[in-house]
């Protein structure tokens, strides 16, 4: 079994609800879809506050109540002295893992959070190159330990990046690997509805309310409030078509 860490315990992402546009346009090269932005969107406000060492905590903290344009240059701002800081360290002890999780994750959090900004191409190609960093870090220090949230958070950068296929098939091994670990199913979940695949999101979304009933692992209630949004929508369908069905033998009588 995979092991995982629990010194840091990371808020999740909920989904929601694409909102439908009349005309789709092209999205540019490293642009987030919306379904990927509403799975990023609470990194901005909550993940780095809550996950992330203090250092950069109290960057932000020190910002709320101004005013101030949160645009990248902005997130840039608060990312580039912190992250430039823990790459100065493992320049000096290149296997500390707690630095090279710590750095992962800062890149990870920074990379989403530009990409879900972007305004340009520039923009968004400087997203991409901070979530391929990320990756790279998270390879670093899985070489070192193997757990089961670096590995779920990896795979989700996989994701950002636009490999939904790479990221579903990580997390299904790390369901394997680690069938206990809720923040797996709950990922897993998001990435399989993201697809399409309305039953196996349900299916995976379950199996975490199962693992997390009291959200020790920080998902059960998010994975409640997806099965109820999917089996809400489920039901609704099933209405439409028995109405339909109504109305059409009405209809030939």
């Amino acid at each position: 079994m995979s092991k995982r860490r629990s010194t840091q315990q990371k808020t999740r992402p909920q989904a929601s609800e694409a909102t439908p546009v009349a005309k789709k346009r092209e999205r540019r090269p490293g642009e987030l879809s919306t379904f990927q932005k509403a799975v990023v969107i609470v990194f901005i406000v909550i993940f780095a506050l809550s996950t992330l060492a203090g250092a950069l905590a109290s960057v932000f903290q020190s910002t709320q109540g101004q005013n101030v344009e949160y645009d990248v240059d902005y997130v840039d701002s608060q990312y580039e002295d912190y992250v430039a800081d823990l790459e100065s360290q493992l320049e000096g002890d290149p296997e500390n893992a707690e630095t090279l999780l710590a750095t992962a994750r800062a890149c990870s959090t920074w990379g989403t959070t530009v990409m879900m900004l972007a305004a340009d191409d520039a923009e968004a190609a400087h997203g991409t190159e901070l979530v391929e960093r990320a990756v790279g870090y998270y390879d670093r220090y899985l070489a070192l330990d193997n757990a089961s949230d670096a590995r779920a958070e990896r795979a989700m950068c996989e994701y950002y990046l636009g490999d939904a296929e790479t990221a579903t098939a990580d997390l299904e091994a790390l369901t394997t690997d680690d069938p206990e670990y809720a923040t797996g199913w709950y990922d897993l979940g998001l990435l399989y509805e993201g697809q399409g695949q309305t039953d196996e999101a349900l299916a995976a979304y379950q199996k975490a309310v199962e693992l997390d009933p009291d959200d020790e692992q920080g998902v059960g209630s998010s994975a409640q409030s997806r099965v109820d949004e999917l089996t809400g929508a489920a039901d609704a369908d099933e209405g439409a078509d028995d109405a339909t069905s109504d109305d059409s033998s009405e209809t030939g009588e």
